[in-house]
């Protein structure tokens, strides 16, 4: 199985740029992964003036020109691209990842936790979401997702042995939660960061970059600098292995553990 990371300086609200950016990219592969993972809101941006800026780019992701382009890429390529598309639904706004095949959406995962950013603008998504590819599930998580260890436990539970996490983050804590959430879920963790900034009038957010794949052990498997460009990584997944740690089972454990503390409520 191998995993590509696009890290990306996002041309500010400008959904052609990106799409183009992202297609230069590719073209330039010396191969080009099972799995593509672009950034957190990728094509537009993260902090804005207004709600209304970011909800007028949200896309209907039943027809939505951003997903469609994507796909043809992954049809031109033969893979499964993942990336942040910010989604208008029945009124409200998301910040969501899309899952996107040579043909069209396979699903997509709407971010649950929030940050202050978040709060102003997207309304919070309440599901997991999981797929299989090649005999691997994988499961999503966007940038602050990864803060909560309960959140990723419970892709743990539902047997996700790699997790995609696009993200726009700009100090390096993340990186490090990225790393103890593998070790401690025993899974790999495959984290995609943008570069460059976002300016307003009240903020600025600047976006470290420093992409990388975590595996479950804890070691570092590739990792970017801050500056754009591509990396292409194999992962060696055992999809029939029992999640353990130190030879713990840990699904066993955690249910034991919930079993005890229930009996002394």
């Amino acid at each position: 199985m191998e995993v590509s990371l696009i890290q990306t300086d996002v041309f500010y609200k400008d959904k052609a740029k990106n799409l183009e950016w992202v297609a230069e990219v590719l073209a330039s592969c010396e191969r080009v992964g099972d799995i593509v993972v672009l950034p957190e809101l990728f094509s537009t941006g993260y902090i804005f003036e207004s709600p209304l800026d970011i909800q007028a780019l949200c896309e209907r992701y039943d027809t939505s020109p951003t997903i469609s382009a994507l796909s043809r890429l992954a049809a031109k390529y033969s893979t499964t691209i993942v990336a942040g598309v910010a989604e208008e639904h029945k009124g409200q706004f998301f910040n969501s990842v899309a899952v996107i095949d040579g043909k069209g959406l396979i699903g997509k995962y709407r971010k649950v936790t929030q940050t202050n950013i978040d709060k102003q603008y997207f309304s919070r998504g309440d599901t997991l979401f999981t797929f299989e590819h090649q005999g691997v599930t994988f499961g999503i998580a966007v940038c602050f997702d990864l803060w909560f260890p309960e959140l990723i436990r419970e892709y743990s539970k539902l047997g996700v042995e790699v997790l995609l996490h696009p993200a726009n983050f700009g100090g390096e804590q993340s990186l490090h939660i990225s790393k103890a959430r593998a070790i401690e879920s025993s899974l790999y963790i495959v984290t995609c960061n943008r570069i460059g900034c976002d300016v307003t009038t009240d903020i600025v957010g600047e976006y470290c970059g420093k992409s990388q794949i975590c595996a479950p052990s804890g070691e570092s498997l590739a990792q970017f600098g801050d500056e754009a460009g591509v990396k292409t990584v194999k992962i060696a997944v055992e999809p029939s292995a029992r999640k353990k740690v130190i030879g713990v089972d840990l699904i066993a454990e955690m249910n034991a553990v919930n079993h005890q503390l229930a009996l002394t409520k």
